[in-house]
C-alpha cells in the first residue's frame, strides 16, 4: 500500500501507522527511530520513516507517494547514514530543495532537516515531531520557476476567458476543473508510458501531435492528450463529451459504468472536438449533422478509436470508442467458462456443420467471445469468411466484411453472396431479421459452421426470439448446436475490498444455505479503482445444449411454457448461479449479481 498527500487519498503502510508500532520502545532491532512530518498547503501529518531507502515520488509503486504537481514519478530516495540521512536527487525534472538550494545530486540531512518538493516539504525528527498544524496561506512555500508540468495544461489563462477572468463561481469551477484534470494523471494505473510519450494519429494513422507536453501550443490538444492518457490509465472504453446548460461534461465509461471526470467550459471543449474533427477528417462547422470518422492514439503501441457526433438540444454531443485490444482474451480458456461449459464449446469449434449462438445484451462481450473460439479455428486449411457491422477485431489469414444497410450491403445480402464464395465458417455479426436468421440457418444445415450473436435474455430466450423472427420450429431445431448466455459482471478491486460474515438470508438467497461458506466480499473503493470498488470485469455464462430430446421436444410442444420447461432440463447452470459461484470465490458482490443477471 502506498500514502499520497495533498488529497484524500491517504492508505497508509502498516509500519506507518503509529497505534500499531509495537517496537516503539528501543528502536526496531537497535536502529534509530525517526518520523517524517510532511507539510503541504493542505495540512500535516506525522508518519512513522520505513526502514532501509524509503522512495518518494507520483508513482504508485514509490514508498511515500507525493500527490504535488511538480514531483517527477521517481523523485528522490533518503536512507539513513551515521550521523542523519542521505538524500538523493534521481535527477528530477523540478528539482529537490534544501532550503533555497538545489540538490545537485544528493545531500546529508540531519534530524530537524528537512527538503522540498514543490509545494510539499518534507522533515525529519528523531522518535517525535512538533504538533500537526496546518499551514496557513503566508506560509505556503513559493516555489522557483521551473519547466512546464503537466498542470500547467489547465492554467486560468487557458481555460478561462477574459472577460469571465473576475468571476468567482467561474473561478471556483475552473479550480474544480483543474484538479480534476490533473487527477487523470495519477489515477487507475501506470499504463506503462509517461504523458509526453502519448501521441494523438489522424484517420491515416499518421502522428499529429507529439512530443513534450510544453511543446504543444494548443490547450485543447494538451487537453485531449491528457483525456486519452487518463482513459488508457483507468481502463475506459468510451469517452463522452456531453453538452449541459452552463458547459460540457465529460464522463468515462469504466466496466460499464459511466463515471463524471469534469465539467469544462463551452469555448474550450469544442476547441478540443475541433482537434478530433481535424484528425478525423470531417467537417468543422457541420454542428447540426450526425458525423462519424477515425482517428487513434498511441502510447506504447497505437490504440484505434471510432468518433461520433450528434446534435443534441444544448449543441453537438461526442462519444469516442476507444477499440483497446490490450488483455482481450485469445484462447478460450482465458474466457471463464466452467469446465462442463469449455469443453461443450471447444467440440463445436471443431465440427464441420452447425450454429453456435451467442446472447446477451449490448456490450456484454458477445463479439469476443466468438472470435475467441474463431481463434481455435485451422485459417490454413479451412476458409473463414466474418460479416460484421463494424469489424471491432483484424485477423490475418481470414475475410472480414464490413456490411451496410446503406450502401446495399444488408447482413443477409453479403451472406447470400459469401455462400457462394466456397466458405468453411462463417461469423455473422447479429441476426437482426427473418431473412438473416433463415439464411444463415441454411447454411448451417447445408455444411457450414456459423458463429452469431442475437440479443435475447438468456440461452432459451434465444429459442423464442428465432421464433419470433419468425423462424420455423424444425429448421431451429436441426440448425443450432448451442446457445450461450452471457453477462459481464464487474470484479471486486483487490485494493480495498472488504470482508463480512454472510447472514443466513443471504446465502439462502444465493441457494447456498448448506455450503460452509464463512465470508463474503463487498467494495469500498480507492484512488486505484477510482473510488468505485471495482476493478475490471468477468462474463458468467449459461449455456443451452441442443440434443435429441430437446429437438423432439422443440417440434412436438406448442406453447412457449413448454418449450421452456423441456430446455430447462438441458441447460448447464443458470446465469444467475453462475453469478452466485462468482460471490462466493469472491470475485463479485450479491448486489451487481442482481443487477446484471436477475431472477426470473
Amino acid at each position: 500500500m502506498r500514502i499520497c498527500f495533498n488529497r484524500v487519498w491517504i492508505l497508509p503502510f502498516a509500519f506507518f501507522d503509529r497505534e500499531l508500532s509495537d517496537e516503539r520502545e528501543g528502536g526496531r532491532n537497535g536502529s534509530i527511530m525517526a518520523v517524517l512530518q510532511i507539510n503541504t498547503p493542505a495540512g500535516s501529518r506525522v508518519l512513522d520513516l520505513p526502514e532501509g531507502v524509503v522512495s518518494f515520488g507520483r508513482r504508485s509503486s514509490n514508498d511515500v507517494v507525493i500527490d504535488d504537481e511538480r514531483a517527477s514519478r521517481k523523485h528522490c530516495t533518503i536512507r539513513p547514514v551515521p550521523g542523519g540521512f542521505l538524500l538523493v536527487d534521481n535527477n528530477s525534472r523540478n528539482g529537490t530543495y534544501v532550503g533555497d538550494r538545489r540538490v545537485d545530486r544528493e545531500t546529508t540531512l540531519a534530524f530537524g532537516e528537512g527538503f522540498r518538493i514543490g509545494k510539499t516539504e518534507i522533515r525529519l525528527y528523531e522518535d517525535s515531531a512538533p504538533p500537526v498544524v496546518p499551514l496557513e496561506p503566508s506560509e505556503t512555500i513559493v516555489d522557483t520557476p521551473a519547466p512546464v508540468e503537466v498542470a500547467e495544461l489547465v492554467r486560468e489563462d487557458y481555460l478561462l476567458p477574459p472577460e469571465e477572468a473576475d468571476s468567482p463561481e467561474r473561478d471556483r469551477l475552473m479550480s474544480e476543473a483543474r484538479t480534476q484534470l490533473n487527477n487523470l494523471r495519477t489515477a487507475g494505473t501506470d499504463p506503462g508510458f509517461e504523458l509526453n510519450a502519448l501521441a494523438l494519429l489522424n484517420r491515416q494513422g499518421q502522428v499529429v501531435h507529439a512530443g513534450q507536453i510544453d511543446d504543444t501550443a494548443s490547450p485543447a490538444v494538451r487537453i485531449l492528450r491528457l483525456l486519452f492518457y487518463g482513459a488508457l490509465r483507468t481502463r475506459a472504453t468510451d469517452i463522452h463529451f456531453e453538452p449541459v446548460a452552463d458547459g460540457f461534461q465529460i464522463r468515462f465509461r469504466i466496466d460499464g459504468t459511466m463515471l463524471r471526470i469534469v465539467q469544462l467550459p463551452q469555448g474550450l471543449t469544442r476547441s478540443v472536438m475541433s482537434v478530433v474533427k481535424i484528425l478525423a477528417d470531417l467537417d468543422i462547422a457541420g454542428r447540426e449533422q450526425i458525423q462519424d470518422g477515425t482517428i487513434g492514439v498511441k502510447g506504447d503501441r497505437p490504440v484505434d478509436c471510432r468518433v461520433s457526433f450528434t446534435p443534441t438540444m444544448h449543441g453537438e454531443k461526442l462519444v469516442v470508442r476507444l477499440l483497446n485490444t490490450a488483455g482481450v482474451p485469445r484462447l478460450l480458456s482465458q474466457l471463464g467458462l466452467p469446465p462442463t461449459m469449455l469443453r461443450q464449446v471447444r467440440s463445436v469449434c471443431h465440427l464441420d456443420t452447425g450454429m453456435m449462438i451467442v446472447s446477451g445484451p449490448t456490450g456484454s462481450g458477445k463479439t469476443t467471445t466468438l472470435y475467441t473460439a474463431l481463434r481455435c479455428i485451422d485459417y490454413q486449411t479451412r476458409n473463414v469468411v466474418t460479416i460484421e457491422d463494424p469489424i471491432e477485431y483484424h485477423i490475418d489469414g481470414i475475410t472480414q466484411i464490413p456490411a451496410s444497410a446503406d450502401k446495399g450491403l444488408a447482413f443477409h445480402q453479403v451472406l447470400r453472396s459469401v455462400l457462394r464464395q466456397d466458405p468453411d465458417v462463417i461469423l455473422l455479426g447479429e441476426i437482426r431479421d427473418r431473412d438473416t436468421a433463415q439464411t444463415a440457418m441454411q447454411a448451417a444445415m447445408t455444411g457450414h459452421l456459423v458463429f452469431t450473436t442475437l440479443h435475447a435474455r438468456d440461452s432459451i430466450g434465444s429459442i423464442f426470439r428465432l421464433l419470433d423472427l419468425g423462424c420455423e420450429a424444425y429448421m431451429i431445431a436441426h440448425s443450432v448446436t448451442v446457445c450461450l448466455a452471457q453477462r459481464l459482471i464487474r470484479v471486486l478491486c483487490k485494493k480495498c475490498k472488504r470482508a463480512y460474515t454472510p447472514k443466513p438470508s443471504q446465502l439462502m438467497q444465493m441457494g447456498m444455505q448448506n455450503d460452509r461458506i464463512n465470508r463474503l466480499y463487498t467494495h469500498v473503493g480507492c484512488r486505484r479503482c477510482m473510488e468505485v470498488g471495482f476493478w475490471g470485469r468477468q462474463a458468467i455464462f449459461e449455456l443451452l445444449s441442443f440434443n435429441d430430446e430437446l429437438r423432439d421436444a422443440l417440434m412436438t410442444t406448442k406453447t412457449i411454457h413448454d418449450i421452456r420447461r423441456a430446455a430447462g432440463e438441458w441447460t448447464y447452470q443458470s446465469l444467475i448461479e453462475s453469478g452466485y459461484r462468482k460471490v462466493a470465490d469472491g470475485v463479485t458482490t450479491i448486489e451487481e449479481i442482481e443487477r446484471v443477471a436477475p431472477r426470473e
